[in-house]
Order: C-alpha cells, then sequence, then structure tokens
C-alpha cells in the first residue's frame, strides 16, 4: 500500500532512530552511504528522502567531517505519517476502491474497501518510529 519511497524513507528513518538509540547520549550522525548499505537504499535515491526529510524537520543534517544524519526530536514523537505524507498523496486511500467519482458506497467493494482503509490510515497514525524496528 506504499509507495517505495515512503518505504525507504520509513527504513532510514526507523535505521537513524535505532542507532541513535543504541548510542543513547554520545549518538554520532550518521553517514548516508551507511543507511544505504545497511537499508539496501540505492544511494542516489536515499540523498533525495534524506533532503525532504531535513526539509521536513524530522532529521537534521550535519556537515563537516564528523558530519551526517542525526533525529531532530525524538523518536516517540515522529508518526509515521508525518514520513508517509511527505512522499505519498494518502487521500487517495479514501477514495472508493474501484476510482469511481460518484461512488455512492453501493458498490461490491465499497464496505470492505471502507474497513482496511481505517485502519491503514490509524496504524499511520499512532504507530510512532521508534516501533518500527
Amino acid at each position: 500500500m506504499l509507495s517505495q519511497t515512503g518505504i525507504y524513507a520509513i527504513r532510514a528513518m526507523s535505521y537513524v532512530a535505532s542507532q541513535q538509540a543504541a548510542q543513547q547520549a554520545d549518538a554520532k550522525p550518521i553517514l548516508s552511504r551507511t543507511i544505504a548499505q545497511e537499508m539496501q537504499i540505492p544511494a542516489n535515491f536515499l540523498s533525495k528522502i534524506l533532503n525532504r526529510l531535513v526539509q521536513a524537520g524530522l532529521i537534521r543534517s550535519i556537515r563537516g567531517r564528523n558530519g551526517g544524519f542525526v533525529m531532530a526530536k525524538p523518536p516517540s514523537e515522529i508518526y509515521i505519517r508525518d514520513i508517509v505524507d511527505l512522499f505519498m498523496l494518502l487521500a487517495s486511500y479514501k477514495r472508493c476502491f474501484l476510482g469511481l467519482n460518484n461512488c455512492d458506497g453501493s458498490c461490491g467493494f465499497h464496505s470492505k474497501w471502507k474497513i482496511i482503509s481505517e485502519q491503514f490510515q490509524k496504524m499511520l497514525d499512532e504507530t510512532t518510529i521508534d516501533k518500527v524496528r
């Protein structure tokens, strides 16, 4: 249900969060190439994802010799929706399963899709990045 970009963004964020949690107080910035290798994300694609996450204030970029990426706020305060919204239009999951513009709810999939869609939205709204890994 998630785009490949959304999945990569969640994987990258969960990796940075888990590495910082393991290091605790003296958390060191994590290189993008390390994230790319560990999470099996193409490096050039990851660069674009990380830049977007920085722009959104979810991670910080530290330049220089000991630079890399760190969490901008506690992972327990970053919801999966915060990440996925940057890369996907989630409103499309609320529409008719068959893509009908004028769906009155009587199509064969409507009631079943609504349950799935609501649970999916709930998962994104209630799950924080620290719970992913």
